[in-house]
């Protein structure tokens, strides 16, 4: 697995490829705006886009979706099934602006376990950011594709439309006691951290 980072739109979100070495089959994870600046990340990296994943409905993560899917020929996209319906109401799956709701291909849930591109990821499901936020799991490559739901020192915020301080409480605390302390975490926004680094400011 190789993983880069496009950093797109007003709010710095973290575009993630993800591709298998050997196929060169790539994942789109969250891709939130500037469609011409990820397609070029996908073209630098010699791969095929196989599949979009995304963590959750807003808009800063799922800006560029209509856009490469026309590049990309209908290319699948992904999301958990508690989020579909902030996913299709574009006024409340963005919070900052106007934009067009959008429809996923395929739902996700809970425990799920995806096999695309030649790899094998759990889907988490971490409500708290919104309520149908999902985390991707690679865990024989101890990568955690987490959205919204943990940042380098912090968490999505839970005021917006369907967000839960009390779940994301929830959904940080199984995270720390699920999964191993060196579980590499790629974050919605800002630098990658470690589930370790995390769980010794939050005390567990």
């Amino acid at each position: 697995m190789k993983i880069r980072i496009c950093v797109v739109g007003e709010l710095m979100t973290n575009c993630i490829l993800i591709q298998n070495e050997e196929t060169g089959e790539i994942l789109i994870t969250d891709p939130g705006d500037n469609a011409g600046r990820i397609v070029k990340a996908v073209k630098d990296a010699g791969g095929k886009p196989v599949a979009i994943l995304l963590t959750h409905a807003h808009n800063d993560h799922t800006g560029a979706v209509e856009e490469l899917r026309r590049i990309y020929d209908g290319i699948p996209v992904y999301i958990g099934e508690h989020e579909t319906d902030l996913l299709s109401d574009g006024e409340r799956s963005n919070p900052f602006g106007e934009s067009t709701g959008i429809t996923a291909d395929v739902t996700v849930q809970e425990g799920q376990v995806l096999e695309l591109a030649g790899l094998s990821m759990k889907v988490l499901h971490t409500p708290g950011h919104t309520a149908g936020s999902v985390c991707y799991y690679f865990e024989k490559e101890k990568v955690l594709i987490a959205g919204d739901t943990l940042f380098f020192r912090g968490y999505g915020r839970t005021d917006l439309d369907t967000g839960s301080p009390e779940e994301m409480d929830k959904s940080l605390e199984r995270l720390f006691t699920e999964l191993l302390g060196d579980v590499v975490v790629f974050p919605g926004h800002g630098r990658k951290t470690t589930i370790g680094s995390e769980r010794t400011v939050y005390g567990f």
